[in-house]
């Protein structure tokens, strides 16, 4: 299975998402940041990947977040963008009639 892997590191909360070819969710982690960019990156991995299937073949990584440089360093990101056109990207990916996003973050709200 291939899958593809997306990295939210912001200042309140850090999530992970894997999405197979079908752009359907396998996997997903949900952790607190506490201050700990670094630390919450290196934990979600670790977390994610006990969730993924074994056969799994990461095709591609992209981070997002306000720590989105320094999780691109730890990862190898194939992809860094900030989270505002990560949000409009994805959400027009899904409700492609949309006009307005609300985005409520811990560093931009």
């Amino acid at each position: 299975m291939e899958a593809y892997l997306g990295i939210d590191v912001g200042s309140v909360t850090t999530k992970l998402a894997a999405l197979n070819e079908g752009d359907e969710l396998v996997a997903h982690i949900y952790l607190p940041t506490q201050g700990k960019p670094i630390k919450m990156t290196q934990q979600g991995l670790k977390q994610i990947k006990q969730q993924l299937p074994q056969d799994v073949s990461i095709r591609g990584v992209a981070t997002t977040g306000s720590a989105r440089y320094l999780a691109g360093v730890i990862v190898g990101a194939d992809l860094v963008k900030n989270e505002i056109t990560s949000h409009a990207v994805g959400a027009l990916h899904y409700f492609p009639q949309g006009q307005t996003i609300i985005e409520i973050g811990g560093q931009d709200s």
